[in-house]
């Protein structure tokens, strides 16, 4: 779980009530301060009832990134509790909560509903909206979905873009929501550089998430460091020239493991305990990848005595490394009961991330269908403005205004943009895509007569018997009835 590392920072940058010694101790990878800090924080907002909810929520999140799961469960609840805005803000809340809660303890599945839930709600603010879109994108990395978590990133940088055009006003921490996800970007690459190389061919879970990818070779990611040379806050920062460490063991630098290793050791001061496991996975692979299989060993030697190792990806990727360090010893009879062993949990693991992609999927097979010729004409930052036309055309009361405010621009702009790139106005597109919506339905027979034909239009937003008929006639050259006749 390295997405572990940046949670609490995205729980911060998320959260209204968050105080700037928050994000300022975080983003100075001080985690075991900043726990203080929130604790006594939540101590001091008994008696402040609008900045206690999230205060306790941000404890709550630190907790839970801690592994420390029942105090993590008293602090949601009290969180939950203080709530005082609406039923709806509780939803949320809840949602967002348990999706945590879950994705901690490998129910991937569960994890993928919440946050999926939080995404598709269009009335969600920009930060809830990012949070949620981060969240999806955590549960993709641990089912090694790293090309469909690229893709959620894109999105995220979509929304980002949105935001610079309204102004700092709309997201006064935006400079530090692009260093992480820029550093987030770089982190994927080297994920992918590392699990590509050639020595790990024969890690089969991963490989199969990586067929959709590109691969990216361990001796070519160092060009990916440019991307994030303007990153100086130092938690990710840290971040940043570890992945450099990594990737420089990987290609044979044995003496990038000291600086590796100086990182995890960093990891277990400040009580990071599902980081430091990713970190030891990773320094294992890169020294697999490397020609150190000795270092890997090493790596791995905590993990056996602790059971929290022995779930979900941990488990998997252990037994991968273990099954290969073996192999490097000569001791092949181990080494293929071990292989054996993760090709069984490697199965295991796929199968319950078939069930666990299931709601990404269906909204994922949405997009791409809403997706058409048309949105594909548009400018990266207004094709999210089509989607969310698209999926809200069997809506009346859909505005102009409405889209405009999902994406961040003024109605001038998005009048404009849709203009220039498809030559009709968005409340050209809203009336043509319901007609064709209408046409498909009479088409398929399943309308009987004239009040079938008025519920099919009232179906897609058009409530007016006027306007469906003069749309209709306008864009077919006939009218409904017509289209029904035949």
């Amino acid at each position: 779980m390295f997405s572990s590392l940046y949670f609490p920072l995205v729980s911060v940058l998320a959260c209204h009530d968050a105080q700037p010694d928050h994000l300022g101790m975080l983003l100075d990878g001080k985690i075991a301060e900043t726990m203080s800090y929130t604790s006594r924080c939540a101590e001091q907002c008994d008696h402040d009832e609008s900045s206690a909810s999230g205060c306790m929520q941000i404890q709550a999140d630190l907790q839970t990134m801690l592994g420390i799961d029942e105090d993590a469960e008293d602090s949601y609840r009290e969180a939950q509790k203080m709530i005082r805005s609406s039923r709806r803000d509780l939803r949320i809340a809840s949602c967002r909560n348990a999706g945590w809660q879950a994705f901690f303890r490998h129910r991937f599945g569960t994890a993928m509903s919440c946050f999926m839930s939080i995404v598709d709600d269009p009335r969600l603010e920009s930060r809830q909206s990012m949070e949620g879109r981060f969240g999806a994108l955590c549960v993709l990395l641990e089912l090694g979905q790293l090309h469909e978590a690229e893709g959620l990133l894109g999105e995220l940088e979509v929304m980002l873009d949105a935001q610079a055009g309204a102004g700092d006003a709309a997201m006064p921490q935006l400079p530090v929501w692009r260093e992480l996800i820029d550093t987030l970007r770089y982190d994927l690459r080297v994920q992918n550089a590392l699990r590509t190389a050639a020595q790990l061919a024969d890690h089969v879970f991963w490989q199969s998430g990586l067929t959709a990818g590109r691969a990216s070779p361990v001796d070519e990611a160092g060009q990916f460091a440019s991307a994030v040379a303007h990153v100086r806050s130092p938690l990710l920062r840290g971040r940043i020239d570890y992945l450099g460490h990594v990737q420089r063991l990987a290609a044979g630098q044995r003496e990038a493991a000291q600086a590796a290793v100086a990182h995890l050791n960093w990891a277990m001061a400040n009580g990071l305990y599902a980081y430091q496991y990713a970190v030891r996975i990773e320094i294992a692979l890169a020294g697999l990848a490397g020609g150190t299989p000795q270092l890997a060993e090493t790596m791995l030697a905590p993990l056996g005595a602790d059971r929290r190792a022995a779930q979900g990806r941990w488990k998997l990727e252990s037994l991968y490394c273990l099954a290969k360090t073996r192999a490097a010893q000569g001791r092949d009879a181990d080494a293929a009961q071990l292989y054996s062993r993760y090709a069984l949990v490697a199965m295991q693991c796929l199968r319950d991330a078939s069930a666990a992609l299931a709601p990404f999927a269906h909204r994922a097979k949405r997009v791409t269908e809403q997706l058409d010729d048309v949105g594909a004409r548009l400018p990266a930052r207004y094709r999210r403005a089509y989607r969310y036309l698209m999926e809200n055309l069997d809506r009346s009361d859909l505005s102009v205004r409405e889209v405009a405010a999902e994406i961040g621009v003024t109605e001038r702009a998005l009048q404009s943009a849709f203009k220039n790139s498809l030559g009709s106005t968005p409340t050209e597109i809203i009336r043509q895509k319901r007609m064709e919506r209408i046409r498909a339905e009479l088409e398929s027979g399943t309308t009987l007569g004239a009040p079938s034909v008025l519920f099919a239009a009232a179906r897609w937003g058009v409530l007016s018997r006027s306007t469906l008929v003069n749309g209709y006639r306008r864009q077919f050259d006939e009218a409904p009835s017509d289209t029904l006749k035949r």
